[in-house]
C-alpha cells in the first residue's frame, strides 16, 4: 500500500491530542499520541554520519531510503492511507522530513506559553499524592517546575525551540500552525483549512462525540494529560500561576510575530 505520511509537532498541551482524537473519525486516516519514531530517525542519522566510513556506505540517497523503509516498517500493521505521526522533535528534523517526504505537512500545535505552563501545573495539582516522570513529585514549588520544563532540554522548552527553528526554516512552507484556542471554539472552521492543507477530500466529522484517552500511556508516566472530552469546546478558566511567573513568560508566542 502507498500511503501518505503527515506530521503533527508542537508545544504539549496545545491540542494534539485533541487533533488526533478527531483526525482518527476519518477512516483512511491514521493517527496516534507521541512515540519515539523522531528518535529513532534522529539517531539512525547521527550515528550514519559520524561512524568511520558510514557516509561512503550510506550516500545521501541510501540514507533516505532508509528513514522510508524505518517509517514504513514501523507502520506496517497500519492498514490506512494516511498516516499522522506525533513527536515534539519533527521541528528539529524538518530539512530531512522533506528530502524523504516532499509532499508531507507538519501541523504544529501552538498556545499561549503561559497557558501551556498553567495546564501542567493543573495536572500536577490533580495528582498531588503521586510522583510522576514530567513534573515529579510533591514538595517542589511552581517555580522549580516551571523552571525544570522550559529548559531546552524540558518538554515544554524543548519543542518550543524548535518552532522557533521551523518557522524560520526553509522548510516553513510544509508548516500549518493550529491555535489550540482557534480548534477548541470552531472546531471545523479549523479542520477544513487542514484537509486543505493536506490536499485531502473533507470529512464530515462529529464534534460532539470524539471522545478518547490514552490511558496506558498515562499511566506510564503517572499524571493524567491525554483526556478527551467527548464535545469540542472552549473551556474558560483562570490561571493558578503566579503573578511574576505569568510576566515572565509573556509574549513568547513568536509564531504570531
Amino acid at each position: 500500500m502507498t500511503r501518505q505520511y503527515h506530521f503533527i509537532t508542537g508545544l504539549p498541551r496545545s491540542g494534539s491530542t485533541l487533533l488526533t482524537s478527531i483526525l482518527n473519525q476519518n477512516p483512511r486516516f491514521h493517527s496516534s499520541i507521541t512515540d519515539p519514531l523522531a528518535t529513532f530517525v534522529k539517531g539512525m542519522l547521527e550515528t550514519l554520519v559520524s561512524e568511520p566510513g558510514m557516509k561512503t556506505v550510506f550516500p545521501e540517497e541510501r540514507r533516505a531510503n532508509t528513514i522510508r523503509g524505518m517509517i514504513d516498517g514501523y507502520y506496517e500493521h497500519i492498514d490506512k492511507e494516511v498516516i499522522f505521526n506525533t513527536n515534539r522533535a519533527w521541528t528539529f528534523l524538518t530539512p530531512q522530513v522533506k528530502h524523504v517526504y516532499p509532499n508531507a505537512k507538519m501541523i504544529v500545535c501552538v498556545r499561549d506559553v503561559n497557558w501551556v505552563l498553567d495546564s501542567f501545573e493543573q495536572a500536577h495539582r490533580r495528582q498531588p499524592m503521586d510522583v510522576n516522570t514530567v513534573t515529579g513529585g510533591p514538595g517542589k514549588s511552581v517555580y522549580e517546575r516551571v523552571e525544570m520544563i522550559m529548559t531546552e532540554q524540558g518538554i515544554v522548552g524543548f519543542p518550543y525551540v524548535g518552532i522557533k527553528q521551523a518557522i524560520t526554516s526553509n522548510e516553513r512552507n510544509m508548516l500549518m500552525l493550529v491555535e489550540y484556542d482557534d480548534l477548541a471554539k470552531s472546531p471545523e472552521k479549523v479542520m477544513r483549512a487542514i484537509y486543505n492543507f493536506i490536499d485531502e477530500p473533507w470529512f464530515e466529522h462529529n464534534f460532539n462525540n470524539v471522545e478518547a484517552s490514552w490511558d496506558e500511556y498515562d499511566k506510564e508516566i503517572g499524571i493524567t494529560l491525554h483526556k478527551v472530552r467527548k464535545k469540542v469546546e472552549f473551556t474558560s478558566r483562570k490561571s493558578i500561576l503566579p503573578p511574576d511567573i505569568l510576566n515572565k513568560f509573556n509574549n513568547m508566542e513568536v509564531w504570531r510575530m
